[in-house]
């Protein structure tokens, strides 16, 4: 009799220990994993675009043409670098294409020299102000972790407003010459200058080509060299020359039409978007 009631006390005892189990492990609170799982998707790709203002400086070649030297009266500099400074705003779409426009502080300048008996140097100077409008696409990506560096080419226009015609600095120079022939009188020389600036809106077509280096998440460094084509040259330098108040021959100072610019620009970067798309849209 004894051995039965042990023997059911314990089935019961095991019935009872195994439902509390149970029952405490339904009622037990589910813990999140301390790391979240992500579900691989390589098909999406990230595309980065931005807003960005910076501001740049460097030098500007342009080079001169004379068309007479009046008999060697006149030389001039073949070729003039300048300083220049300016600032952009751009938009960049997925590091791929950017536009931009801005503000450029714009010097021409050529040398002239006369040689005359005590000679004297004729600089001719204009300071335009010009507005510049570009496109630009990424043709070489640098970096094997960003990606955000690259080679870019550009083109795009620079137009500069009309400005008002002001005349610089001038000369006048006068000296005599022998005739040939013995007992003739001799020649009265004369030679005058209007050097001028001519005032005239232009629309130069440029090219760039740019080396942009992300340095932090806000800041790039850019590397750029840029030609610009002229029609019309924004100063003249004319001289004439007179024998005996008749003109013998004349010559033209002009800039060439094509100039350049290279130097380097900072850059701010602001209003980041980081948006995913499928690699089968491009």
């Amino acid at each position: 009799m004894i051995q039965r009631i042990l023997i059911f006390g314990i089935c019961w005892g095991g019935l009872f220990l195994n439902a509390k189990a149970q029952i405490e492990e339904y009622y037990r609170p589910f813990k999140r994993p301390k790391t979240a799982i992500f579900l691989p998707q390589p098909d999406l790709v990230r595309s980065n675009s931005h807003w960005y203002i910076g501001i740049e400086g460097g030098g500007k070649w342009n080079g001169a043409t004379l068309s007479n030297s009046l008999f060697g009266l006149l030389a001039y500099r073949s070729g003039y670098t300048d300083s220049y400074a300016g600032g952009h705003l751009g938009y960049s779409h997925n590091l791929r294409w950017s536009i931009e426009s801005g503000y450029i502080r714009n010097p021409s300048n050529t040398i002239m020299r006369v040689n005359a008996f005590r000679g004297f140097t004729v600089r001719v100077n204009e300071l335009e102000h010009s507005i510049p409008l570009r496109f630009k696409w990424r043709i070489l990506r640098l970096g094997n972790v960003l990606k955000q560096s690259g080679i870019y080419v550009g083109a795009g226009i620079l137009w500069t407003p009309t400005r008002k015609r002001q005349d610089a600095e001038t000369f006048l120079l006068t000296g005599l010459t022998r005739s040939s022939g013995a007992g003739n009188a001799p020649d009265t020389l004369l030679v005058e200058n209007q050097t001028f600036s001519t005032g005239k809106s232009k629309l130069e077509p440029e090219v760039s080509l740019e080396f942009v280096g992300r340095v932090s998440t806000h800041l790039e460094l850019v590397a750029f060299g840029r030609v610009h084509y002229a029609g019309a040259s924004a100063l003249r330098s004319d001289s004439q020359l007179y024998i005996n108040r008749l003109i013998e021959s004349t010559s033209s100072l002009t800039l060439r039409p094509v100039s350049y610019q290279f130097g380097v620009a900072i850059r701010y970067i602001y209003g980041m978007r980081n948006l995913y798309r499928s690699r089968y849209e491009d």
